[in-house]
């Protein structure tokens, strides 16, 4: 409770999800909760869930619809967050969309919409907000990857590349501001029951499906709830769930042929 309570947290996709899952953990241990998303209709009712959340009368819950995509809507509205609540003792660049699909049937426009949200976007906020953090001194920064981003699956070549991508941000941005002060963790998640699921049910090829069974699916309040411990705790790598930490390790130290045994296997089978 006490490194949360009166943390200023900012959650960009914060009305859905992850995103707004996390923010009813952190406003349930005493934190003043911003949330951002494009949609401010939906912003106004994550913000009554998240205040029923909370525990204390004086706690602040903030929404500013923002669209992470358009740089200067990006400086914009961080600008005005900060002006009018203080830069955030925790970011969490939680917004991004799914796309599934094999990379050969994937257009160039859909490819790029998932770099623009996935990849830009994060890049958009974290530079938004970096120069007030720096310059109060301290601060925790943590880009929402995926399991996706530890290995790579059919089907997921825009979203896989995405989230590769930003554990590559996040560990560049751990050296970079290691003498600022200010931590940077990245969540990596296996399969979570969002909306996000749902949205990309349609288009999930059957070896991904298949493939994604491996990992598992997590409750998205678990995954939140292992979110905010893992801040707590102070850990680079977040990876909630047993199963996807097996992976995590097999990866790392198994030969790859051992690894990629059983992924291999699927694939040959049921891709004709």
């Amino acid at each position: 409770m006490t490194q949360i309570q009166n943390r200023i947290v900012y959650i960009t996709g914060g009305s859905s999800g992850i995103g707004l899952a996390t923010a009813r953990h952190m406003a349930a241990r005493g934190a003043q909760v911003g949330l951002f998303a494009r949609d401010p209709d939906r912003l106004a009712n994550a913000a009554e869930t998240v205040r029923n959340a909370c525990v204390r009368k004086e706690q602040t819950v903030f929404t500013f619809s923002m669209d992470n995509t358009d740089l200067e809507d990006v400086k914009a509205k961080c600008a005005r967050a900060v002006a009018e609540y203080g830069p955030p003792d925790i970011l969490i660049a939680n917004a991004g969309i799914p796309m599934a699909g094999r990379f050969e049937d994937t257009d160039a426009e859909r490819f790029d919409a998932v770099l623009k949200t996935n990849l830009y976007g994060t890049r958009h906020v974290i530079a938004a907000l970096l120069p007030a953090m720096k310059a109060r001194g301290r601060g925790h920064i943590i880009p929402v990857s995926s399991g996706a981003g530890l290995f790579g699956l059919y089907g997921y070549s825009a979203y896989g590349a995405t989230k590769f991508a930003l554990i590559g941000l996040a560990e560049c941005l751990r050296s970079e501001l290691l003498n600022h002060h200010i931590r940077v963790s990245v969540f990596c998640p296996p399969e979570v029951d969002t909306p996000l699921l749902k949205a990309e049910k349609d288009d999930l090829p059957p070896v991904t499906r298949a493939l994604k069974n491996l990992g598992g699916t997590l409750s998205v309040d678990y995954a939140a709830a292992y979110l905010v411990k893992g801040i707590i705790k102070n850990r680079f790598m977040i990876i909630p769930g047993f199963r996807a930490k097996v992976f995590y390790w097999l990866k790392r130290l198994a030969p790859a042929p051992v690894f990629w045994g059983l992924p291999d296997l699927i694939v040959k089978k049921m891709d004709r």
